[in-house]
């Protein structure tokens, strides 16, 4: 009966289609349109979730925009060589982040990656010493700003006989520089902090590590931030996201989540692995995780929205992930999130399941009936 009505009716439209195309060719100009604005009639508020934000672990998005960690691969993901190294990953379009990588500073053959006791990860640079001449690693490509302070640490463990020391370096006279000498190293690791102030602008500054003297040093990892970081957060970029007024953000969002494990992104940031991210082709320090998100949110006064890892994740560590958000300190993880240094519990109320899970760029994709 439908069928036959429906049949009818097209019968009946399409012959007067040129009609009314002749009607329509013939009729006059419409007349402006006129809209009156009343400023003094308010209306209940709009609901602060109808506009959020999403955000993910994509290339150089979260640490070259928000995070305000300087140094590419501080955890030594790469060899070090003076050669140029192929990249890591299929040839995919999605190659959008070339990190800047360390280079030895002395003969390649100095500087030699330890995958036996590495301090965080699979490998860590072990440099053999020379009494007269300097070896070890330096990174270039850092902006710089004249009279800006710029923070830092490095985790270093050596012979007695190892002599060390950190430079900032803007230029390339001999007093372009500033030299920090460090103290005795002990035969296991041990923090250092340094703490420079760049004398000059520029886009291409250095950190360079260098040793002298006899036997040799490890690094574990090193880091340089601006000394003004909220938190580890740019302070520029946090006040510009205050002015956006979202509701909440919804993170750590994207096809990064697929191969997201978030037990890994909690703890202490120098002991957390670096991962390479098969859905962008990018390795992340992994400084950036749960705590840092929550932090994050809270400095920009929105609500999170969490997106649990439906790709190669599973119900369990979904379930377990929402303990450590939410769970008491009387809980297994939210005591392991109290002894990370967040007793509170965050009290999240969205939560978001996968990522595109039916698509075939997502890793761990899944079928539709699943």
């Amino acid at each position: 009966m439908r069928t036959k009505s429906f049949a009818t009716l097209c019968l009946m439209v399409i012959p007067a289609v040129p009609c009314l195309a002749h009607q329509s060719a013939a009729a006059p100009s419409p007349k402006a349109i006129v809209a009156t604005i009343d400023t003094n009639k308010v209306s209940r508020p709009i609901s602060k979730y109808e506009y959020g934000m999403f955000i993910e672990h994509i290339g150089s998005l979260i640490y070259r925009s928000l995070w305000s960690e300087m140094l590419d691969d501080r955890k030594f993901y790469y060899p070090i060589t003076s050669k140029k190294a192929a990249a890591r990953g299929p040839a995919r379009r999605f190659r959008m982040f070339m990190p800047r990588r360390w280079r030895p500073v002395g003969p390649d053959e100095f500087v030699v990656m330890d995958k036996d006791h590495p301090y965080v990860g699979e490998q860590s640079p072990h440099i053999e010493l020379d009494p007269s001449a300097p070896h070890g690693i330096r990174q270039s490509g850092l902006a710089l700003v004249k009279g800006k302070r710029y923070t830092g640490h490095i985790y270093l463990r050596g012979t007695p006989g190892a002599r060390v020391k950190v430079s900032l370096i803007w230029g390339e006279g001999p007093n372009d520089r500033q030299t920090i000498a460090l103290a005795a190293l002990p035969g296991t690791y041990r923090k250092f902090p340094f703490s420079f102030t760049a004398q000059a602008d520029t886009g291409d500054g250095t950190l360079e590590i260098t040793g002298t003297g006899s036997g040799n040093f490890h690094i574990g990892t090193v880091s340089l931030m601006q000394a003004d970081n909220i938190d580890g957060f740019r302070p520029k970029v946090i006040a510009l996201l205050r002015q956006l007024h979202s509701g909440f953000w919804r993170l750590p969002g994207g096809n990064f989540v697929s191969d997201f494990n978030w037990y890994d992104s909690v703890g202490p940031r120098d002991k957390r692995p670096p991962v390479f991210d098969y859905a962008w082709n990018a390795v992340q320090s992994n400084d950036v995780g749960l705590d840092e998100f929550m932090t994050f949110c809270k400095l920009i006064g929105v609500e999170p929205y969490i997106t649990v890892n439906a790709g190669f994740g599973d119900a369990h560590s979904a379930a377990e992930e929402v303990e450590y958000i939410n769970g008491s300190v009387n809980t297994r993880l939210g005591a392991m999130r109290a002894r990370n240094g967040h007793p509170a519990p965050y009290h999240v109320k969205f939560w978001n399941i996968g990522n595109e899970p039916y698509g075939p760029w997502e890793l761990g994709r899944t079928d539709l009936k699943y």
